[in-house]
């Protein structure tokens, strides 16, 4: 869920957990399987995680969020949890 408070937009996990960048979330997007994510703060003041293909940061090949950040919207946000 995404609350404006204040003018600021606040995210929620699927069990009310507030979402803050630099976070780790678990996002269950495909039935029995899930990606853990990083949550990174755009320049736009939104949140969401890398888009950078992952094999590319660990091969050196491209650095995390080189290829932008996939934004968290309310239909993400009721599919993932904080983790820590």
């Amino acid at each position: 869920m995404i609350k404006i408070e204040n003018g600021q937009k606040k995210y929620f996990d699927r069990n009310g957990k507030e979402i803050t960048e630099g976070c780790k979330i678990k996002c269950y997007w495909d039935v029995g399987k899930y990606q853990d994510k990083t949550v990174y703060l755009t320049e736009d003041g939104e949140l969401g995680w890398d888009a950078t293909n992952p094999k590319w940061v660990e091969s050196g090949r491209a650095f995390p969020c080189e290829y932008g950040i996939y934004p968290l919207t309310n239909a993400y946000t009721e599919e993932c949890e904080v983790i820590e």
